[in-house]
C-alpha cells in the first residue's frame, strides 16, 4: 500500500503535489469537528446523554457537509462551477443546529471556574469556524467578515441566553455576550484567514503552472514563425521571379518566339537556386551546435519548471568548440533527445548536465556527456526490450536512434536507474587526437532528415 501511494505521488506533477499539500490539510482540519465535540463532552462530568449523542451525530454530518462545500468552493475558485445553493444552505443549517444542540447539553453553559470559556461557546466556535472556512474560497473579504460578525452575534446571544438566571460577578448576561462575541470573532477570523491564504496559494500555484505551459507553447510558436520567415525570405522572391518568367515564356511560345526557350531555362535556373537555398536553410536548422543546444536545453527545462545546471570543464567558456563538428552534432542530438524525454516522459524537478573531455592512453580523448534527472517514471510490470531484458526507464525509439548515431562514430550510449530514483543517460564518444575546430572526419554521416527541430518533434 505504501509503495503504491509512493508511485502515485511520484507520478504527480509539481503543481499537483503542491495542490495536494495545500488542499488536504484543509480537509483534515474540517474533519476534526466530531473529535473536538467528543473532547467537549468528555470535559464535563454528567454531560453524556441524548443531547450529547445528538451533538456528536450532528457534528459528524456537519463535517461531511463542510468538506464537500470546501471542495466545491476550491474548484469554483480555480475556474469550476459554483457549488449548489442547497449545499451551502445545508452546511449553514448544520452549524446552527450544532450550536443549539451544544447549548442543550447539561453542564455546557456553566463556567465553574469563573474565568474560563463556556463549552457552549466552544461548540459554537467549532461549528462556525468549520462553516466559515468552507465558504472562504467563495466569498469576498467583506462578505466573509460579515459572516464572522453574524456568527459572533449569534454566539454572544447563545451564551447570554445560557447564562441567564445564573449568579456571580462573572455571569452577567450582557458581559458574557460581549466577551463571547469578541472571543468568537477573534478565533474565527484567524481560521478564515488561514483558509483564505491557502486558497490564494492554490490559485497562484495553478496560475504559475499555466504560465509555464503557455511559455513553452509560445517558444514553439516563435520557432515556427522564425522558420517560416526564413523560408519566405528565401523563396518569396524566387517564386515571384519564376511566375513572371513562366508567364513571359508562355506568351512568347504562343507567338512562336524562340526566346521562350531561354525564358524557361531561366526558370529552371531560378528553381535550382531556390532548391539550393532552401536546403541551406533547413540544414542550418538541422545542424546541432553543442553550445547552443546546452544553452537551449537549460532555458527550456527552466521554462518547464525543472531546475537545470550545466557543469563540466568542456561546457564552460565555449570550450565545447574544441570538439570536432561531428562530435558536437552527435552530442547535440543527445542533449535534444534527453531534454525532450525529461519534459514529456518524466516528472523531474532537477536535471544536471555534465560535459567532460577525458584523456585516455596516449593522445586519445573521450567526450563524456552525462545527463541526470530525478523524475524516473515507473517501469510497467512485465515490460521487456526486444532482447528479453527489462527496459531502462525512458528507453524508446529516440534513444535507439541516438545509440545508432553514436555507434557510427565509435561511441556508446547507456541509460541506467541509480539508487535513490535518479535516471542517468551517458554518452561516450571518442575524439580524434588530430581533430581541429571546423573539420570533420571523412565519411561523417549528416543528421537524419526526419529529425529537423527538437521543438517541432516535441510538439
Amino acid at each position: 500500500m505504501t509503495r503504491r501511494w509512493w508511485w502515485w505521488w511520484r507520478e504527480r506533477s509539481s503543481a499537483e503535489r503542491m495542490d495536494a499539500m495545500v488542499r488536504w490539510p484543509l480537509y483534515l482540519f474540517s474533519t476534526t469537528e466530531p473529535g473536538l465535540a467528543l473532547l467537549a463532552v468528555n470535559s464535563r462530568s454528567g454531560a453524556w446523554g441524548p443531547p450529547a449523542a445528538g451533538l456528536l451525530a450532528v457534528s459528524a454530518l456537519h463535517a461531511v457537509a463542510c468538506v464537500a462545500l470546501l471542495r466545491a468552493g476550491l474548484a469554483a475558485h480555480l475556474g469550476g462551477p459554483r457549488p449548489p445553493a442547497r449545499l451551502v444552505a445545508g452546511a449553514a443549517a448544520g452549524a446552527i443546529v450544532m450550536a443549539v444542540v451544544g447549548a442543550a447539553v447539561p453542564g455546557f453553559a456553566a463556567d465553574p471556574g469563573g474565568g474560563g470559556v463556556p463549552i457552549t461557546l466552544t461548540v459554537a466556535m467549532i461549528a462556525g469556524g468549520a462553516l466559515t472556512g468552507a465558504v472562504a474560497p467563495l466569498l469576498r473579504t467583506p462578505a466573509l467578515l460579515g459572516c464572522v460578525a453574524l456568527g459572533a452575534a449569534g454566539a454572544g446571544g447563545l451564551v447570554a441566553a445560557a447564562a441567564a438566571g445564573t449568579t456571580g460577578p462573572g455571569n452577567a448576561p450582557g458581559t458574557a455576550a460581549v466577551e463571547a462575541a469578541m472571543f468568537y470573532a477573534y478565533t474565527v477570523v484567524l481560521v478564515a484567514l488561514t483558509y483564505r491564504v491557502s486558497t490564494w496559494m492554490l490559485g497562484v500555484v495553478w496560475e504559475i503552472d499555466r504560465s509555464r505551459a503557455a511559455h513553452a507553447s509560445l517558444a514553439v510558436a516563435e520557432e515556427r514563425l522564425r522558420f517560416a520567415r526564413d523560408l519566405h525570405d528565401v523563396l518569396g522572391h524566387n517564386l515571384s521571379l519564376m511566375a513572371v518568367q513562366s508567364e513571359l515564356a508562355a506568351r512568347l511560345a504562343g507567338r512562336g518566339d524562340a526566346e521562350a526557350v531561354n525564358r524557361m531555362l531561366d526558370v529552371r535556373q531560378v528553381a535550382h537556386e531556390s532548391l539550393r537555398e532552401m536546403r541551406a536553410v533547413v540544414d542550418g536548422y538541422r545542424r546541432a551546435d553543442l553550445g547552443a543546444e546546452l544553452a537551449g536545453a537549460q532555458s527550456l527545462l527552466r521554462s518547464a519548471g525543472v531546475a537545470c545546471q550545466v557543469t563540466g570543464a568542456a561546457s564552460r567558456g565555449g570550450r565545447e568548440q574544441a570538439l570536432p563538428p561531428s562530435a558536437q552534432a552527435a552530442l547535440g542530438w543527445v542533449v535534444r533527445e534527453a531534454t525532450t524525454n525529461v519534459i514529456h516522459h518524466s516528472e523531474a524537478t532537477t536535471c544536471a548536465i555534465d560535459l567532460e573531455v577525458r584523456d585516455g592512453p596516449g593522445h586519445a580523448r573521450t567526450a563524456v556527456l552525462r545527463i541526470t534527472n530525478d523524475g524516473v517514471p515507473p517501469v510497467p510490470a512485465g515490460a521487456t526490450r526486444p532482447g528479453g531484458s527489462p527496459p531502462a526507464p525512458g528507453a524508446g525509439s529516440g534513444l535507439a536512434g541516438l545509440d545508432e548515431r553514436l555507434a557510427g562514430l565509435g561511441g556508446v550510449l547507456t541509460v541506467a536507474r541509480e539508487p535513490g530514483g535518479s535516471f542517468v543517460l551517458e554518452a561516450r564518444l571518442p575524439v580524434p587526437a588530430d581533430a581541429t575546430h571546423g573539420t570533420a572526419p571523412a565519411g561523417t554521416p549528416p543528421p537524419a532528415r526526419g529529425a529537423a527541430i527538437m521543438l517541432e518533434a516535441g510538439s
